[in-house]
């Protein structure tokens, strides 16, 4: 059996999966659900609330896996709740840093390296020694260090790496911009370090913690998070590169969507929604697959190295707090708890749709839903509107409570549309990527509205109506991100590393390290398939479908003499579902 968990800002989501051997391969079965409220400041609590429901469901049953989607890295990044990080930028001529500084203290170093990784100049130590002092003073216990180049020659980040050491400097969490990826771009590679290295501590605990809540469960399964691509990795791989997960919550609203709707067989243009309490995520798929940022996605406005499905989420969803600015309706994007209707402080749209009736043939809401709270709450709000704006709600002195909620469902459907509107004028024109190939002058023209979440039942109709789509609700669309990380592939990576001038191969993952044999040749093509052909015995599966996702091949120089060359590869499993669950697709 198989356990997702999908951590939310709102709601905390599970299900239990058995897998079942048929001629076309394993067949998965959704046995068990769970859905409990996310404790912002006890992550663990809610995982293991929703856990437990599921291992009680299961019984005696061997659990094969666990897979995780969290918000947790995110949430970090955009409330900055991280101790401050300090950055060590080596960034040579012909590039003026300034717009790369970030964080608590920027340390700039002379010194480089070229192009074809050549150290040009070398460190100046009494300058680190000072940058260094200056951040102990200040207590920055976390750090960066990224120098242009790097890929190409790590020298100078691992000279300063054995200088903090030396010297006993106490760092606690340090990120090298070297091991991050093996593609180019300085500016991207900073960000991406800053980030990785601001959620650092809070991952360690939060690995630290998962282990020993399932050893206490007598649990000893496989547990992976849900990567940002789409792809899993092991829980105990995940501090090697912690910022990959940062997308982890919207990769499992489009990896639900891909296992539980029809769009791979229909190969149709649709947008995904996941309406949530706190967000709404939204994605795309052209020709039945999600849309692909192999460059990077975009984290806090800034752009990064980490591969990524395409998704934006939106602030705004269905515990929204609604309030009045200045005469105005204005919907979040803060959330002060849940809806009114369920004991929470504020009205919200929530309460808009259930005074409105959209979500009272839902059982679960039609059973703990206090409908006169919901009213109550609306109502409050209208002594505050303009009169002038707001007047029509007003009918021979009594409030038009029916048509204040459905101006309020109409302001948040206005704003998710315009923002669908606004994604698919950006990518007009432009190459797009999918998981498969790169898409060149593809008319982008949705045609569905593929929906998940709480409030999907009652708000993306009215959505679909709104965009001129035909709308479908995703199966199990209130747990389907949970489907969605269950069933998300190991995305297992492999990187090869070949210095003929050193006449050295490393295979690191495989932990082989080796000098090269008398006679043994390589090219980039070589080392390609090398890559391949480790990462498909690595994951124990011939047949795995394997993508280069990063390739660099330089020429040692030394004087006027070309030594040999340096080739690095990184191949890995391409992201996916391991099986689609039965009765998942849209009838």
């Amino acid at each position: 059996m198989i356990i997702g968990i999908d951590v939310g800002g709102t709601h905390t989501d599970g299900v239990l999966l058995a897998g079942e051997k048929s001629p076309a391969g394993v067949r998965h079965e959704i046995i068990a659900t769970s859905k409990v409220r996310t404790k912002k400041d006890n992550l663990m609590s809610s995982i293991l609330e929703a856990l437990d429901v599921l291992l009680i469901a299961a019984g005696k049953t061997e659990i094969r896996r666990i897979v995780l989607s969290t918000t947790l890295a995110a949430n970090v990044i955009v409330e900055e709740k991280y101790d401050p990080v300090g950055l060590i930028l080596i960034p040579g001529p012909g590039l003026n840093p300034e717009h790369l500084l970030i964080g608590e203290e920027n340390l700039l170093l002379s010194g480089y390296i070229n192009h074809r990784g050549k150290e040009v100049k070398g460190l100046d130590r009494e300058e680190l020694l000072q940058g260094l002092d200056k951040m102990r003073e200040r207590d920055i216990r976390n750090l960066a260090i990224v120098s242009k180049f790097s890929t190409r020659n790590p020298g100078l980040e691992e000279e300063i790496l054995e200088f903090i050491r030396e010297k006993g400097y106490p760092f606690e969490n340090i990120t090298v911009g070297h091991q991050l990826s093996g593609r180019l771009s300085f500016p991207r590679r900073v960000f991406t370090a800053y980030f990785n290295t601001a959620i650092m501590a809070v991952y360690r605990d939060f690995v630290s913690a998962v282990k020993k809540a399932l050893a206490e469960r007598n649990l000893d399964t496989e547990v992976y998070i849900l990567k940002c691509d789409g792809g899993t990795v092991s829980l105990d791989r995940v501090m090697m590169a912690p910022i990959e997960t940062v997308n982890s919550g919207p990769a499992a609203s489009i990896m639900g969507t891909m296992a539980m709707s029809r769009v791979h067989l229909t190969k149709e243009t649709a947008i995904a929604l996941d309406i949530g309490g706190t967000t709404t995520d939204i994605g795309l798929f052209i020709n039945g697959e999600p849309v692909f940022m192999p460059e990077g996605i975009e984290i806090n406005g800034l752009p990064s190295l980490i591969r990524g499905l395409y998704s934006l989420s939106l602030p705004l969803g269905g515990d929204s707090r609604i309030s009045v600015v200045e005469g105005r309706i204005k919907i979040g994007p803060e959330r002060d708890g849940p809806a009114a209707a369920f004991g929470g402080p504020s009205p919200t749209p929530t309460d808009a749709l259930l005074v409105l009736g959209y979500l009272q043939e839902d059982p679960a809401y039609e059973a703990s839903a206090d409908l006169q709270a919901a009213r109550g709450a609306l109502a409050q709000l209208a002594g505050e509107l303009d009169p002038v704006g707001y007047g029509s709600f007003w009918q021979d002195g009594e409030f038009n409570l029916t048509g204040f909620a459905r101006n309020i469902i109409d302001l948040m459907l206005d704003s998710i549309v315009g923002t669908i509107r606004e994604i698919l004028a950006r990518l007009e024109n432009k190459p797009v990527y999918t998981i498969s190939e790169l898409l060149a002058g593809i008319e982008i023209n949705p045609k569905v509205l593929l929906a998940m979440g709480g409030p999907a039942k009652g708000l993306s109709p009215l959505l679909a109506e709104k965009l001129g789509y035909r709308e479908e609700l995703v199966p199990y669309a209130k747990v389907a991100n949970a489907v969605g990380a269950a069933l998300a592939r190991p995305t297992l990576q492999t990187t090869v590393r070949v210095d003929t001038a050193a006449s050295y191969l490393n295979i690191v993952e495989a932990g082989v390290h080796r000098k090269l044999k008398p006679g043994e040749r390589y090219e980039l093509e070589d080392v390609e398939e090398l890559a391949i052909t480790w990462t498909r015995k690595r994951a124990e599966d011939e047949a795995a479908a394997v993508e280069i996702t990063e390739r660099e091949s330089f020429n040692v120089i030394r004087g006027f003499s070309t030594l040999g060359k340096i080739m690095e590869v990184k191949a890995q499993i391409k992201p996916g579902l391991i099986s689609r669950p039965e009765g998942s697709e849209i009838g």
